[in-house]
């Protein structure tokens, strides 16, 4: 074994061994559930718990920090995520979406990592939840994972799904305009799978959310413009000639 990949699985290790809750510092809690987490690995990859954890917050005095507002399920995979740079928490052997598919997709298992249980079309939903938490906190790395999961299964034909017209409706009351990390990962989906717009649950989350239509027509109409610059000839006076 190379010396990098003994440090890395000592790390590993300690990260497990701090998940159980052993010399933790720090307490996050939202709805029923209560985490033992520690200051160490969580304040730096997120700069809001840094910051709730300085001296003049009050946080900082009682060491509990609690998130009534947010998601518990998308707290609990941002939660683990942080300890062990995946989520969501299920077994690392579960396997989601085939390799061949993928590859057929145009996806490399090494993008992810040979972890794949998490692209599964149930989990688009918390895909979108946990992108937008990952925005609100600013953890570094996990938006960047919840957009490339759920966009890969959105590829892999989950664009017809039920759970995939529920993220619909979810991601476009949940984000700014400005924001198109899932937005144009939805748009493109559904310009490239014209089937899925015979699907009902998809048609009424299009008409719940009219931006989606909107972006939808302008993508759309967009790519023919591209098409019709293609196709258009070039006119002889760019040739330098006369049309006869």
């Amino acid at each position: 074994m190379r010396l990098d990949e003994t440090t890395n699985h000592a790390l590993q290790s300690a990260l497990k061994k701090a998940e159980t809750g052993l010399y933790s510092d720090l307490k996050i809690t939202c709805g029923d559930k209560q985490y033992q987490v520690h200051k160490a690995i969580i304040c730096p990859r997120s700069p809001f718990f840094g910051v709730a954890c300085q001296n003049h917050f009050r946080e900082s005095q009682s060491n509990i920090i609690n998130l009534p507002e947010d998601d518990p399920e998308a707290v609990d995979s941002m939660i683990y995520y942080i300890y062990n740079g995946y989520y969501p928490k299920i077994d690392p052997g579960t396997h989601g979406i085939s390799k061949d598919r993928l590859a057929a997709a145009g996806w490399k298992l090494e993008t992810f990592g040979e972890f794949t249980g998490g692209l599964q079309v149930k989990f688009l939903v918390l895909h979108a939840k946990v992108y937008a938490l990952a925005e609100k906190y600013e953890v570094s790395g996990l938006k960047e994972m919840a957009q490339r999961c759920f966009q890969i299964i959105s590829n892999c034909g989950g664009s017809c799904s039920k759970e995939f017209a529920q993220a619909c409706e979810f991601v476009y009351t949940t984000t700014i305009d400005s924001d198109r990390g899932l937005r144009d990962v939805v748009v493109q989906a559904l310009h490239d799978n014209p089937r899925a717009l015979d699907e009902e649950h998809i048609r009424r989350a299009m008409r719940l959310q009219p931006d989606l239509l909107y972006d939808l027509v302008l993508y759309g109409r967009g790519k023919d413009r591209k098409k019709e610059k293609v196709r258009r000839p070039r006119p002889s006076w760019m040739d330098g000639t006369e049309a006869s």
